[in-house]
């Protein structure tokens, strides 16, 4: 199984989750396997000695195999049979009704459909559970360990001799008359007769391929066979390496009655009595009753039970026949019961506090209150006798049955249920396509984490991450660089000449790159303003185009901040001690920018801004523009299938960042010497960037004021970006 964790800025160390299981069946093993193997502290306790039962198998259909195999328990090991074929017989001729070959219909999932017997299931889940092997702490089982009272609140358990014992989260899977249920409000349903009884034994496969009457039925040893009258019908189906076939004798209740004391699954049953209610059935039919052990023949009522209002209650959660008590008409009652535990151990993974077990187990019953009961109405459905199906209009689609049955993986489910739980709490999360998996890493979203939690700042620590950028300003047009402005921005000064920088940053030691890099080269235009809705104006500078060389951060810089960039070819050369450094912006080769800055020298740290000084006003002229406050820039995003037309539009704004508490000062060297070199370029050359290098080539230039070099150890990752107006 993978674990799911919560992306946290909390340093608390993960503990594991001590969970007290109320009962050893199907269901309370299973739930303890899964919770072990995610890591929990699991005790188990159960009112028998776990003597093991006998004469019973169980279906393990492709929804419920699937789930047994991701924990590491492959059915064909213990005994299981595939089933490959149904067969059903018309009662009272033998004749066949109609045969259906599954090995076909198998391919549609992903998992065989086993036949097992119970008990090798059971030994094979408690082995796993509690046993040495495996991954996490074995989960310590409690026999003859009888539990009176249920504490759902405090999650702790009182048992017959006054002892108590408290967990973090209290799992009641106690059967079908259930002392946990009780617990939760409204829960205190008592199961009741359906109407229906049923028989059942196990019979060596040999005792009827060697019987002429009988040998027939076994020929396609992996099929499951089937005789259903008018209110009774007999099921049969292999087990045991096929060395045993499993029978089930489903009746009137009343006709049993007499049998049944309500002393649940292990009441012995009457052979004549059975023999007498199947009596109208073929010979082969009763050549097969006949065989059954009466010493080991079984009968129990098939209970059903009243919907229960929920399978929670603060700090319990019902699973299996303490939750839905099934029927066998479909074979889901324990296939229902694997489901639940292992889609309560998904929503636990290992690190969940205790804190959050409430709302985890509300995941829990979001994910498998609708679909047990679904089932359960299924199961009710196909186990109506023929006259009232009739009378109720009603038809059985045993196919549509199976597709929904089967067509479930109950981790896969949780998993993204409590994935989309996680995401939907963590305001954090940055989300962009492909969304179908989730929230996806970025740069402000390294690896996957919150950006200041405990392991990000030890990789950023331990490599730290840097920034050299070269900038160019220089003097051109304010009427030519006017048209790049969309509505709304406008140059703060009424001079014609416009100030401008070609700005290339490479970013090294990146966390949220595994530890890479790359460059990115922009032009800015200085001295703009918006003027929001309201008539306030916000000062900055403005960024038409940014070119990055690398796919990632143009990605996520255009999907999670709408910036416009754009991809090339960026080469820098040059180091801090270089006389003259170089760089060059191309596509594919074909160069159509470069720009050269030497002379650098170093400047001393100043902490009020540009040069340590502010604009000053000094005799006639108009005043000095308010200090650039950030960054602007213009987000778009077309709509699909009508060109021209925007989904949405609108301005962003990039405040400066603060300088960080005990972080390094940047160093800044300062040169006079610097040149702007863009070329034009046809759509041969330059096919999607050609009418981008036409405009930058034709912007004036009236000459280089300053170009600096500033290396940092503090990078941005733009999160402070947010929507204009």
């Amino acid at each position: 199984m993978t674990d799911i964790t919560t992306n946290g800025t909390s340093s608390e160390p993960a503990r594991p989750l001590r969970i007290l299981v109320v009962g050893a069946g199907i269901g309370g093993l299973t739930t303890a396997l899964a919770l072990r193997q995610q890591g929990h502290d699991v005790q188990i306790f159960e009112s028998s000695k776990l003597a093991q039962e006998t004469g019973a198998a169980i279906h393990l259909a492709s929804n419920a195999n699937g789930l047994l195999r991701r924990m590491g328990l492959d059915a064909g090991k213990i005994g299981g049979v595939e089933c490959v074929g149904v067969t059903e017989y018309i009662p009272q001729t033998g004749a066949v009704k109609y045969q259906i070959d599954t090995s076909q219909m198998s391919k549609m999932w992903q998992h065989p459909w086993h036949l097992v017997h119970r008990a090798h299931l059971h030994t094979a889940l408690k082995d796993m559970a509690t046993g040495p092997e495996g991954k996490g702490e074995a989960a310590k089982l409690h026999v003859a360990s009888r539990v009176q009272g249920v504490d759902a609140a405090g999650a702790t358990l009182t048992f017959e001799d006054g002892t108590n014992v408290s967990g973090d989260l209290l799992v009641g899977a106690d059967g079908v008359h259930s002392l946990a249920r009780s617990s939760i409000p409204g829960g205190d349903k008592k199961p009741f007769d359906s109407g229906k009884s049923a028989f059942r034994f196990l019979l060596p496969t040999e005792s009827l391929s060697s019987d002429p009457q009988t040998a027939e039925l076994v020929a396609k040893i992996g099929a499951l066979v089937m005789w259903i009258a008018e209110d009774r019908r007999l099921i049969m189906y292999p087990c045991v390496n096929k060395t045993m076939m499993n029978f089930v004798a489903i009746h009137p209740s009343k006709e049993s009655e007499a049998d049944i004391t309500g002393a649940g699954w292990q009441e012995t049953g009457s052979k004549a009595r059975m023999l007498h209610i199947y009596k109208d059935f073929a010979p082969s039919v009763l050549a097969i009753l006949e065989k059954a052990d009466e010493s080991k023949l079984k009968v129990w009522q098939l209970l059903d039970m009243e919907q229960m209002p929920s399978f929670i209650h603060e700090k319990l959660a019902v699973v299996g026949d303490a939750a839905h008590p099934f029927l066998p008409h479909q074979g889901q009652g324990g296939g229902q019961a694997i489901e639940d535990g292992v889609a309560l151990a998904a929503v636990l993974p290992f690190g969940t506090k205790s804190s959050e077990i409430k709302d985890r187990l509300q995941i829990f019953e979001e994910c498998r209150y609708e679909r047990a009961h679904r089932i359960q109405g299924y199961t009710r459905t196909a186990g109506m006798d023929t006259a009232d199906l009739a009378a109720k209009g009603m038809k059985l689609d045993m196919m549509e049955y199976m597709g929904y049955n089967f067509g479930h993986d109950a981790w896969d489910y949780t998993t993204k249920a409590l994935r989309m739980h996680l995401e939907a709490r963590d305001k954090t999360l940055r989300f962009r396509n492909p969304i179908e998996f989730g929230a996806s890493p970025g740069p402000r979203q390294p690896l996957g984490m919150h950006p200041t939690s405990v392991e990000i700042q030890a990789l950023r620590k331990a490599t730290p991450e840097k920034s050299r950028t070269y900038s160019i300003r220089f003097r051109t047009s304010r009427t030519y660089l006017q048209n790049l402005l969309p509505a709304g921005f406008a140059f703060t000064s009424p001079a014609t000449v416009a100030s401008a920088s070609i700005s290339c940053t490479t970013l090294d030691g990146m966390t949220w790159l595994g530890g890479g890099g790359y460059s990115m080269l922009g032009l800015y235009i200085h001295g703009i303003n918006y003027t929001k809705r309201n008539g306030s104006k916000v000062f900055g500078t403005y960024l038409p185009v940014l070119f990055e060389n690398a796919a990632d951060p143009i990605i996520t810089g255009r999907d999670e901040l709408g910036m416009p960039k754009l991809f090339a070819d960026i080469n820098v050369k040059g180091n801090d001690g270089d006389e003259r450094s170089e760089i060059s912006l191309s596509w594919r080769g074909t160069t159509f920018g470069t720009f050269t800055v030497s002379g650098l020298t170093p400047e001393e740290p100043v902490p009020n801004g540009v040069n340590g000084s502010q604009p000053v006003q000094r005799g006639p002229g108009p005043p000095p523009p308010p200090p650039e406050a950030g960054t602007f820039y213009y987000r778009y995003i077309p709509s699909v299938g009508e060109p021209g037309k925007a989904d949405v539009e609108y301005p962003v704004f990039i405040p400066k960042p603060e300088a960080a508490e005990g972080t390094e000062a940047p160093k800044s060297f300062a040169s006079k010497m610097a040149t702007i070199s863009l070329q034009g370029k046809n759509w041969q050359t330059l096919p999607t960037l050609h009418h981008v290098a036409d405009w930058l080539a034709g912007m004036p230039m009236y000459g280089v004021g300053e170009a600096k070099l500033v290396t940092s150890t503090v990078v941005s990752d733009s999160s402070g970006a947010r929507r204009l107006d």
